[in-house]
């Protein structure tokens, strides 16, 4: 099993290898959910990452708030994966909507052929998709060619444990052509109960290790 642990200082991303982190999600401004880290802070964290033989992904959101980005947020998006590009990076992490919550299948679709050949991850903006769309939304992401979804299985608010009957909706219509992967809420602490609910293969939180 996979624990991805979501950080945003090199002192974080330390103590995570140290602790056990499979994987690092290297973010900055968390206590919006996230932003795109620096240049120089991916940079650093990427050399670490190798040194330890650990997965690294980039968080490419270009502010808090709602996922619905205008000309200018997605412009920001595209120039901030063309830089990082060039670093060592396993997976580039977004989520693009349209006004009426689906997903902005051409916004993905350009973010998703730009960061070419690096792996790309829908993150949690997918859980702001009315319950009903999710399935469509999801076979959309596979026909895309994501590799990963980053979900709670219903808005952020709500325990995870209470969505386990979506996520489990999920797996079952991933075909396994995508890694459906649980977060939000989950710590070291409760990881085991939710695996005794569901074997995950991938779990994510910012105390998962």
């Amino acid at each position: 099993m996979i624990k991805e642990a979501v950080v945003e200082t090199i002192d974080q991303v330390e103590l995570a290898i140290q602790n056990g982190a499979d994987r690092i999600e290297l973010c900055d401004n968390l206590t919006v959910g996230g932003t795109t880290p620096s240049y120089g802070m991916v940079e650093i964290a990427t050399e670490i990452c190798k040194a330890h033989d650990v997965e690294i992904a980039v968080m490419i959101r270009p502010r808090g708030g709602d996922f619905v980005y205008n000309l200018y947020d997605f412009e920001i998006m595209q120039r901030d994966i063309k830089a990082l590009q060039n670093l060592d990076v396993d997976y580039f992490v977004f989520g693009c909507l349209t006004e009426d919550s689906i997903l902005n299948k051409w916004q993905m679709q350009t973010l998703k052929q730009l960061a070419e050949p690096t792996n790309v991850v829908c993150h949690m903006a997918f859980d702001q998709i009315h319950k009903e769309g999710q399935v469509k939304a999801l076979h959309q992401l596979i026909e895309l060619g994501f590799t990963r979804l980053l979900t709670h299985g219903g808005p952020s608010v709500t325990n995870i444990f209470d969505n386990l009957n979506q996520l489990g909706k999920l797996v079952v219509n991933s075909g396994g052509h995508i890694e459906i992967m649980p977060g939000g809420g989950l710590n070291k602490d409760n990881l085991q109960q939710l695996l005794d609910a569901f074997p995950f293969q991938e779990v994510h939180g910012t105390k998962i290790v």
